[in-house]
């Protein structure tokens, strides 16, 4: 009952309309009582008080208890009882509310997060599914050709078919393993092992692995990291980030420029950065970066095409390694990125 119904017509009853009272007369029912107040708490700006004895009040069982606000013992004289409910209505009724405002106003913008970030989302799988629709064209094209012509088809002719439907091929798997490890890490379905490494083994291997398109651009690549540069982080995560960044840095430098692999150091951190003498990134794809629904990868220097997923996936990697992934970018200037990583200590 609200303290107005229990005949306390003095007390306003639009002030006292959050409060119940639930008068306890052995014998009761305490699973009534329960899923009363269970109903009641729900609402947080609720406040609910036991009027019952001492003794039925301490029969009580927990659940119950830490449900209630407060416990008046009955029977008590009126002024003790409207004297507690106005102490309810300055200070309890108040504070309560404030506290539903203030989870209603978190529930508000974590709704309005999420739909931002399935709009995100719509808008990335539909970058995705362009960007996986165009190297199958090629490559469906080419096949298509050798396999109505193969006999007409010079051996000069299918070499360079050949080496198109590779690049075509190439460029499908790297984006679908990136979704994959990116569907992965958002799920908490992929390992995470940190350990002791070797930055410059690591990066070693993805030079190996880039140097036929060094060979190809004509590249001049720098590589100054000393022989033993240590890090803590997970190996296979760590070997995808510094793969993106190079290939990202090959792809947007033109023929005959310069990539310049270093590193510097910061408190607590050890940095790696890959410099490239291309075309820099616009100001207005800056702001963009790393964030789903936008497309952010122009076409490289010789045509190379790609989504920008390896740069969002690489940043999350950095982030759960305890590190980072951040650029610095002039257009017609070139671009820098770093790689933190904390130190083995």
């Amino acid at each position: 009952l609200s303290p107005y119904e229990c005949g306390y017509t003095d007390l306003p009853e639009r002030d006292f309309s959050s409060v119940r009272l639930f008068f306890l007369f052995p014998p009761d029912d305490n699973s009534l009582l329960a899923a009363t107040a269970a109903k009641l708490s729900e609402t947080k700006s609720n406040t609910i008080v036991i009027v019952a004895s001492n003794e039925m009040y301490r029969s009580l069982p927990q659940e119950i208890i830490e449900m209630v606000h407060d416990h008046l013992v009955y029977p008590s004289d009126t002024f003790t009882t409207v004297s507690k409910l106005r102490l309810y209505r300055s200070f309890l009724i108040p504070c309560l509310t404030s506290v539903a405002e203030n989870e209603l106003e978190d529930l508000k913008s974590k709704v309005l997060e999420l739909e931002e970030q399935n709009i995100s989302k719509d808008k990335f799988f539909a970058i995705i599914a362009h960007d996986l629709k165009n190297p199958f064209t090629g490559f469906l094209g080419f096949s298509e050709y050798i396999a109505k012509y193969y006999d007409e088809i010079t051996k000069e002719d299918l070499g360079d078919f050949s080496v198109r439907m590779y690049d075509s091929a190439r460029l499908v798997y790297d984006l679908i393993e990136n979704l994959l490890a990116w569907s992965r890490l958002r799920t908490g379905n992929i390992a995470f092992e940190p350990i002791r490494l070797n930055l410059s083994e690591t990066t070693e291997h993805v030079l190996k692995l880039c140097e036929q398109s060094v060979i190809k651009k004509e590249i001049n690549l720098v590589n100054t990291l000393p022989k033993r540069i240590e890090v803590f982080a997970d190996g296979n995560m760590l070997d995808t980030v510094v793969r993106n960044v190079i290939t990202n840095a090959i792809k947007f430098t033109p023929r005959g420029g310069v990539i310049h692999v270093g590193h510097m150091y910061e408190t607590g951190k050890t940095v790696m950065f890959v410099a490239d003498s291309g075309v820099g990134i616009p100001e207005d794809i800056q702001k963009k970066m790393f964030r789903l629904g936008y497309r952010v990868s122009n076409d490289g220097t010789d045509g190379e095409t790609g989504t920008g997923l390896g740069l969002i996936l690489s940043k999350e990697f950095m982030l759960k390694n305890d590190g980072d992934l951040y650029f610095e970018s002039k257009p017609g200037n070139g671009t820098k990125f770093f790689i933190s990583l904390p130190n083995v200590n």
